[in-house]
């Protein structure tokens, strides 16, 4: 039996864990990263970080490192509606002159990871790989104590702490030994990811295409090198039930893309790319991880674990790196506290801000989701978006978490909807 112990243990060597554990070492605390799987390791995302990541980035000294590995910048998005309409909106309007915040970094996760990972190493993080979390531990009053499981060899470990993190994702174990998930997923949806490079002519603009069966984003995840090629990611995103008849990821992936009736011009030289390079289809879903708290005596939860909806908006790593910079100001006044009472109080700050940055996003997803899922009205609201700047700028803004979600209400951005438009093609 192998026996840790820490001041806190985090579940999860993602973007919300290693970014959590960074934040907490450098301010005194010790802490001991535990995840299942080894480092670098292969993870189904669509790589795109929304602007305000860079800042967080740059917060724990890691944007350097970032820029030195060469990731792609996006100005914005274009979206596609299944008839062929468009609209781009970019991000520039809503930077308020922050270089930094014109653009959005579009980077591999596995790169990204590994430099979160480095810094919390260096930080003075104890990470340990290949252990694999299976319950959480409760001292004689209830109170969670730490975490046990079995290493990749089957010996089994225990590690104590005064505060559990939970940061292991969608599928979170910490969430569900806590009994904080609040339903089982509504949405049943999953998805498909791929990486090529020897990709030329990408742009700086990331697509989103709506089908009618399917949606799909895909973008550039590399700066283009002197002959213009980059490494791009596509990702599809379908109903689970036709996920589940599918034959395996990869005949899903393009099955799904070529419903999408915008995507094809892009699809001959993307099958191209995968018939000679065969790099791994990575798939992932269902999504919509509902819960009904973030935190309990002893244990909070964060990034994926501590609830999520939709890939669609890509907004994921983000909100992991902002849960991470939010817990790690709350966390050595709840460490100090005399009672479960005060250490929940000391959290509260943490679960208020999370609930808000989540509940705003959602919102947005769920009226998007509605929109997606009917091919007309979605036509139609890409449309009209064409020929509303000031709004189209403000959705991608918004999606990109340069704006909160209810500045799509100001009159500005209503009055730009509503201003009359040609006939829809």
């Amino acid at each position: 039996m192998i026996r840790w112990q820490a001041d806190v243990v985090v579940v999860g060597g993602g973007p919300a864990g290693a970014a959590s554990a960074a934040f907490l070492a450098r301010n005194g605390i010790r802490v001991l990263l535990l995840d299942r799987k080894h480092f670098p390791r292969s993870k189904p995302c669509g790589d795109c970080l929304s602007p305000p990541a860079a800042l967080i980035l740059k917060e724990l000294g890691v944007l350097e490192s970032v820029l030195a590995a060469g990731p792609a910048r996006l100005d914005g998005w274009k979206v596609f509606a299944p008839n062929g309409a468009s609209f781009a909106g970019t991000f520039r309007n809503a930077a308020d002159g922050n270089a930094l915040l014109e653009s959005a970094l579009a980077f591999r996760r596995d790169r990204l990871d590994h430099v979160l990972l480095t810094a919390a190493r260096d930080a003075g993080v104890s990470v340990v790989t290949g252990a694999r979390v299976d319950d959480v531990l409760r001292d004689a009053s209830g109170r969670v104590s730490g975490v046990s499981g079995r290493t990749i060899d089957g010996e089994p470990f225990t590690a104590g702490a005064r505060l559990v993190i939970g940061a292991d994702g969608l599928r979170s174990v910490v969430a569900r030994r806590l009994k904080l998930l609040r339903r089982r997923p509504r949405l049943r949806k999953a998805s498909c990811s791929i990486r090529l490079s020897g990709f030329t002519d990408a742009g700086s603009l990331g697509e989103l295409h709506i089908g009618p069966e399917a949606t799909a984003g895909f973008a550039p995840i590399s700066a283009p090198e002197a002959s213009g090629a980059c490494e791009v990611n596509l990702t599809v995103v379908v109903p689970a039930g036709r996920a589940r008849n599918s034959g395996g990821a990869r005949p899903l992936l393009w099955s799904a893309a070529r419903s999408i009736p915008t995507l094809r011009e892009q699809l001959a030289r993307l099958e191209t790319l995968d018939a000679a390079q065969r790099p791994p289809v990575l798939a992932s879903g269902p999504f919509d991880l509902a819960t009904r708290d973030v935190m309990v005596p002893g244990a909070v939860l964060a990034g994926d674990a501590a609830g999520y909806f939709d890939p669609f908006t890509g907004q994921g790593i983000y909100h992991a790196l902002a849960d991470a910079r939010i817990l790690s100001a709350s966390v050595p006044a709840a460490l100090g506290a005399r009672s479960p009472r005060d250490e929940i109080r000391a959290m509260k700050g943490y679960a208020r801000q999370h609930r808000r940055m989540i509940r705003e996003a959602e919102a947005l997803q769920r009226l998007i989701d509605a929109v997606i899922r009917r091919p007309q009205l979605a036509s139609l609201a890409v449309h009209r978006l064409a020929h509303a700047h000031a709004a189209a700028d403000a959705l991608i803004a918004a999606t990109g978490d340069l704006r909160r979600a209810r500045s799509l209400l100001l009159p500005r951005v209503l009055l730009a909807l509503l201003a009359p438009t040609g006939s829809l093609s």
